[in-house]
């Protein structure tokens, strides 16, 4: 028979760990961070200084430390208080929040001590726990976070299920190595996680009694995110106006047979169950999301099918993907990886290590920051402002490495399979494929900005589920949950989707009836100059094509060329994506000819005929693109624009501006026919 809650019986001691983990991506705007600690970080802490029986553990990110100490100098005052009356032990982790496994191990082992510096410096003690990123463990962490000074983490009951142990062998730690290196690990509960604060604290409490029936000497562990205590849509109300974490503590406070122990205590007091090998895994929904969206489907349908034979157990049969998928799955996110890994080799190869090199080390580490890199339930890489933040990081560090004077670089720079050349300069780079001769990425090093930062539509495994989704609803329900809009018709943004990437420099030629593309056509890379590239096409029934790009002090020159062997009349479209992410805003606007456009906004359709020069002017930014040609075009233009999900549901994105130039064109036999692109990003003062 179970005790009456607040009496203990005979019921057995359990130990619970509380790891709560609080971050703020690169990027995010000021105004949210700020929302986020006044409805939960700010709050929270509150809470734990009117609960002093409730102890933790507490990750804080770097970018969201960095954040406070300049924006919110209170908070990091009241945590170092909390320390140092050891209610919170610290957590550290990568400092800029990275998937580790997904770095150089030189940048592993710098970026958790640099974190633990700060720790140490601002809050008065040094951590000797890590918060592993999304709980992407590889094997071979073991021996990186003992190199760095850790002698413990946590990860999900996911990855001790894939290695093969029961769910009720989880009440407790474990030790696993590498290299003999051993390092202890928790096991984070998935029946807590979904618990709180979703369910009531009694439902808790429940659980706690069913882990005390197994024996004595066990453990239970939570470990998830703060911004569920008050930023997940609802739990403001929940958590804070309707008091659960209060409930919570008083009810925590009613029974100590559950005792609060850090995490340090918690190995201190209790023997590890012995050694566990854990497989390359992460939490059950991040494997799920890794997935391809059919093996999405295939994945969902087996569980589904499993379900009534092993109840709860079946997601542990049925294994998902690994983070590094993503990189297959969104090229976009792949090419963020290589540039970044490119970028780390060649500023560790610098001999030199002094105040400047620290400071591109730092924009590298910057640039490694998890969540421009995936996709789940949250934004990640959809958010146009999360990837811009990343590449103007990136940019300086690339900045920072590249040569004097104009320079070719040419290999398979995005581990795609095909060669790339990437022309160079002190002010811009472009990043150019065999691949349909196609420019991938097109930067202003001056501004720091990626002008082909774009993302392509793609499907996703939840837009199936959009046509059945209602406006709103689920407040303060798990994120998990059912999918919710953000806006009605959403689901006709999903009718079509893009063929590949939104590359620029993407041609057809139409003549008659007839059409022919180059997008995923081979080029070959011909000889060239330090401050040239050339790529041409020789194939099937089109004209031939050869791009000829070339930088002349800030300034890409693009020059195509066509050839035939006998008369041709048809017309060139030429396809260029650009990465403006404010759909409409006074301050951003096109220009046609040196008239502001109408309607001049960067998310209108629109159709202008007979035009030379085009100017995307962000004045907020101080940026300006001028993109010229030496014949008259049509050039059409249209929003690129995706749906993904957030925290708040469904909601339409804006990537950018597809332009599409069309020439007419009168081929003669053996005679070239040429038009000239000119591409200048332009610095321009900042309007207030």
């Amino acid at each position: 028979m179970n005790p009456r809650p607040g009496s203990t019986g005979s019921v057995h001691p359990v130990t619970l760990v509380l790891i709560v983990h609080d971050h703020q991506p690169v990027g995010n705007f000021d105004g949210v961070i700020d929302r986020a600690c006044d409805d939960a970080y700010a709050p929270f802490l509150a809470f734990l200084e009117r609960h002093p029986r409730v102890r933790l553990a507490l990750h804080i990110s770097g970018p969201l430390l960095e954040w406070m100490a300049a924006h919110r100098r209170e908070l990091i005052a009241r945590l170092r208080a909390l320390v140092s009356r050891g209610q919170v032990e610290p957590w550290g982790g990568g400092f800029y929040e990275p998937i580790l496994p997904a770095i150089p191990e030189r940048d592993r082992v710098a970026q958790i001590r640099a974190l633990s510096d700060w720790i140490e410096d601002e809050l008065g003690q040094r951590p000797t726990g890590l918060w592993l990123t999304e709980r992407v463990w590889e094997p071979q962490l073991a021996a990186t976070l003992v190199e760095a000074g850790m002698t413990m983490t946590a990860v999900d009951d996911a990855h001790f299920t894939g290695a093969g142990l029961e769910r009720d062998e989880l009440w407790g730690t474990f030790l696993t190595e590498d290299q003999g290196k051993a390092l202890r690990v928790f096991p984070i509960h998935r029946e807590l996680r979904y618990a709180i604060p979703f369910e009531p604290p009694d439902a808790t409490l429940e659980l706690m009694r069913r882990v005390a029936a197994g024996g004595p000497g066990r453990i239970a562990v939570l470990g998830d995110d703060g911004e569920k205590f008050g930023v997940w849509p609802g739990t403001r109300k929940r958590v804070w106006e309707e008091g659960w974490l209060d409930r919570f503590a008083e009810m925590l406070e009613a029974n100590p047979w559950i005792e609060l122990r850090t995490p340090s205590e918690t190995i201190a007091h209790h023997a590890p169950l012995g050694l566990a090998y854990l497989p390359e895994a992460s939490y059950h929904e991040m494997q799920e999301w890794a997935l391809k969206p059919e093996a999405q489907r295939r994945h969902q349908h087996a569980a589904a099918a499993l379900e009534p034979i092993f109840g709860p157990a079946a997601a542990d049969l049925v294994r998902g993907g690994q983070w590094r998928s993503f990189l297959t799955r969104y090229p976009e996110s792949n090419r963020l990886h290589k540039r970044m890994l490119r970028a780390s080799r060649r500023i560790e190869s610098l001999a030199l290590r002094d105040a400047e090199w620290r400071e591109a080390r730092r924009h590298l580490w910057r640039s490694q920051c998890n969540c421009p890199y995936w996709h789940g339930v949250f934004g990640g890489l959809y958010l146009p402002m999360l990837r811009s933040a990343l590449y103007h990081e990136l940019i300086a560090a690339e900045r920072f490495t590249a040569p004097p004077v104009p320079h070719v670089e040419r290999g398979d720079l995005d581990l795609d399979g095909t060669e790339d050349a990437l022309l160079e300069t002190p002010e811009l780079a472009a990043w150019i494929s065999s691949r349909g001769g196609a420019m991938w990425a097109f930067d202003d090093r001056r501004a720091g900005w990626n002008y082909g930062d774009t993302l392509a539509r793609r499907p996703e495994a939840y837009h199936e589920a959009l046509r059945g989704a209602v406006v709103g609803g689920g407040e303060g329900a798990t994120i998990h949950g059912a999918i919710r809009l953000t806006e009605p018709g959403l689901e006709k943004l999903i009718e079509k989707y893009d063929e590949g990437t939104r590359d620029s420099f993407l041609e057809r030629w139409v003549e008659g009836a007839e059409e022919f593309s180059w997008r995923i056509r081979p080029f070959t890379f011909g000889p060239g100059a330090p401050d040239a590239v050339s790529l041409a096409c020789v194939e099937g029934e089109a004209p031939a094509l050869t791009k000829h790009f070339r930088a002349r002090s800030g300034v890409l020159e693009i020059e195509l060329v066509l050839a035939a062997t006998r008369a041709r009349r048809g017309r060139l479209e030429v396809t260029l994506n650009l990465g403006l992410h404010v759909p409409e805003a006074p301050d951003r606007w096109i220009e046609i000819d040196g008239a502001k456009a109408q309607p001049p906004h960067f998310a209108a359709s629109a159709c202008h005929q007979a035009v030379r020069r085009a100017a995307f002017v962000d004045a907020w930014a101080g940026r300006r693109l001028e993109v010229a040609v030496d014949r008259p075009a049509e050039l059409r233009r249209a929003p690129i624009e995706t749906v993904s999900l957030s925290e708040r549901g469904a909601e339409k994105v804006f990537q950018g501006l597809e332009t599409c130039w069309t020439f007419e064109a009168d081929l003669a036999p053996g005679e070239a026919w040429r038009v000239l692109f000119t591409l200048e990003p332009r610095l321009e003062g900042r309007q207030p």
